[in-house]
């Protein structure tokens, strides 16, 4: 993982300074939590389980969990346990100084949310305390290819430790009804595919002569054509997603729709190909007619793979779990609607060996509830990342006495 100097020095120096309710981080603690009801996210959920966490990471979960002498034990009997929920398309840490656009560069794939990522803003806590422990936060969609996201936890001691993809994921945008979208995209493609060609080249002829002059931009572009990096797509029209799939057929990159909107119009031509999608509604921010909040549904049925998202700062990280309560309501299974918050965008995003489900091995990133994940009167009372206790519900209510 390579970073600026000056960043991994202040990264280093960032510690998250504890408001009620947020703990001070010790990776090295070990606990079991022992009595709730856990949804995996990749199976049936576990009565009265127990899950151990030694060194960050989940080491054992089920009922017949044995609890090593002197670990310390938690006792959540009655609770709901889930994995630590993803938000798959977030500005968060981005949006506050307007770094999410490079306006009026129309294609900058080489620019990187990384680069001007801002850890002190008190949102990053907001998402902890509603179960938000990984996003994809990154560039906005004031250009047709506006550049790379990067995918991060919410909570942790330094940046490096809380880095899962520091690059890749390059954001484009169909936001506006113009033929130039799709004519500057496809050149673009083309110049990358040309860019590589021109490497080979040199490559195979045993480098004489000079090397091709480098290029940031296609060369982000080109891990794009080798399926290194995906393509997020701000689109929402029908007609729109054809047009881009049309792009994707003739270049067969790895293609994520973002926001989604009428994608149920043609759910069968993106589940043929594999096409994944984060869709909405963005909680209780945007009101949709009844035909749209069954889309979810039909993208599920079809064999799209969709997640929910908040669009961060359009809603807030907190509310991205009533994404999926809202689509439960409009036909989308409990299964698949939890699937949509945990599991699923892990897979978008590539980093599913590290987090989306409570399995043997995964980060230790876990939302306790003291109710059914969904239901809103349900109240956030742990969160876990990399197996610290990073969110106390009972400490923010005990301060909150004090006062």
């Amino acid at each position: 993982m390579e970073l600026s100097k000056s960043l991994l020095l202040s990264s280093l120096a960032l510690v998250l300074m504890a408001p009620a309710g947020l703990l001070a981080a010790d990776a090295n603690d070990s606990v079991a939590l022992r009595g709730a009801t856990v949804y995996t996210a990749v199976g049936p959920p576990i009565q009265n389980a127990t899950i151990l966490i030694e060194g960050g990471k989940i080491t054992a979960v089920g009922t017949d969990v044995k609890i090593p002498a002197g670990i310390r034990v938690l006792d959540v009997t009655g609770k709901v346990i889930v994995p630590g929920m993803i938000d798959d398309h977030s500005h968060i840490g981005t949006y506050e100084f307007r770094d999410e656009n490079e306006f009026p560069v129309p294609v900058g794939p080489e620019f990187r949310a990384l680069d001007a990522l801002n850890l002190e803003h008190p949102a990053w806590t907001d998402a902890v305390r509603g179960g938000v422990t990984t996003v994809v936060t990154g560039p906005g969609s004031g250009e047709h290819i506006s550049g790379q996201s990067i995918t991060i936890k919410t909570f942790g001691r330094s940046l490096p430790e809380r880095i899962l993809k520091e690059g890749g994921e390059v954001k484009m945008a169909l936001s506006k009804r113009t033929l130039t979208n799709f004519s500057t995209i496809r050149d673009t493609f083309i110049k990358a595919r040309e860019y590589m060609e021109a490497w080979r080249r040199y490559e195979s002829g045993e480098k004489k002569g000079p090397p091709p002059k480098r290029d940031l931009g296609l060369e982000a572009m080109a891990r794009v054509l080798k399926r290194e990096d995906r393509v997020r797509a701000h689109v929402h029209f029908a007609h729109d997603i054809l047009s881009l799939l049309k792009i994707k057929d003739e270049f067969g990159f790895d293609l994520t729709l973002e926001h989604s909107t009428e994608a149920y119009k043609v759910a069968d031509e993106i589940a043929k190909r594999n096409v994944s999608a984060v869709v909405l509604p963005l909680a209780l921010r945007i009101g949709f007619a009844d035909e749209l909040l069954e889309g979810n549904a039909v993208l599920q049925k079809a064999g799209v793979k969709i997640a929910m998202h908040t669009d961060h700062p359009v809603s807030q990280e907190k509310w991205l779990r009533f994404g999926a309560a809202i689509s439960m309501r409009y036909g989308l299974p409990e299964e698949e609607a939890l699937k949509a918050v945990t599991i699923n965008p892990a897979q978008m995003a590539r980093v599913s060996d590290r987090v989306g489900s409570i399995e043997k091995g995964k980060d230790a990133d876990l939302v306790v509830f003291n109710g059914p994940w969904y239901e809103p009167k349900s109240r956030v009372a742990m969160v876990f990342v990399n197996g610290v206790l990073a969110y106390d519900r009972s400490q923010e209510e005990k301060s909150e006495e004090a006062q």
